[in-house]
């Protein structure tokens, strides 16, 4: 059902079709979800006129300390050095320093967006993680899910 004339809602623009834009860049408009335990995150920023960026990150779980278990610890850090250069182009992993690798992806989408092919970009991307979350728990990755009331993709306490 489309809409007499565009509005804003939130973070975004909603054109007369329901399609979104986001209208800041800092910070950009997001939404976050669970999926295997793990937070994941994504993030719309405006480009061009006609496109923009969907950015998806997720922590994917904690390498082990060499005090508490150095042989899960070595076989994490194993996995992680050959599994990164399997992964798809767009994919970037990171070992953070409080030794959790954070993946994060960014692909262009057209603007405006439908909330259907927004979720359709989330839900492919997070079918094709699936394989490598398994690879990463099998090797001993814990996962580390954050408190109530923290933000999983910036680690702050919300409404604090």
């Amino acid at each position: 059902m489309p809409f007499k004339e565009s509005f804003s809602l939130g973070p975004f623009a909603v054109d007369a079709e329901g399609r979104l834009s986001p209208t800041r860049a800092d910070p950009a408009p997001g939404f976050s979800v669970r999926w295997r335990s793990r937070v994941v995150h994504a993030c719309l920023v405006r480009g061009d006129a006609d496109y923009g960026h969907m950015t998806i990150r997720s922590q994917l779980g904690r390498i082990p300390s060499t005090a508490s278990d150095p042989a899960k610890r070595a076989a994490c850090l194993a996995m992680l050095r050959t599994r990164s250069a399997t992964l798809p182009k767009a994919w970037v992993v990171r070992l953070l320093p409080d030794h959790q690798p954070r993946l994060e992806v960014q692909t262009t989408i057209a603007l405006p967006i439908t909330v259907t092919n927004m979720v359709t970009e989330l839900a492919l991307f997070l079918l094709r993680l699936s394989h490598y979350l398994d690879l990463m728990d099998s090797a001993g990755f814990q996962v580390i899910i954050p408190p109530p009331g923290v933000h999983p993709a910036t680690g702050l306490v919300i409404g604090g």
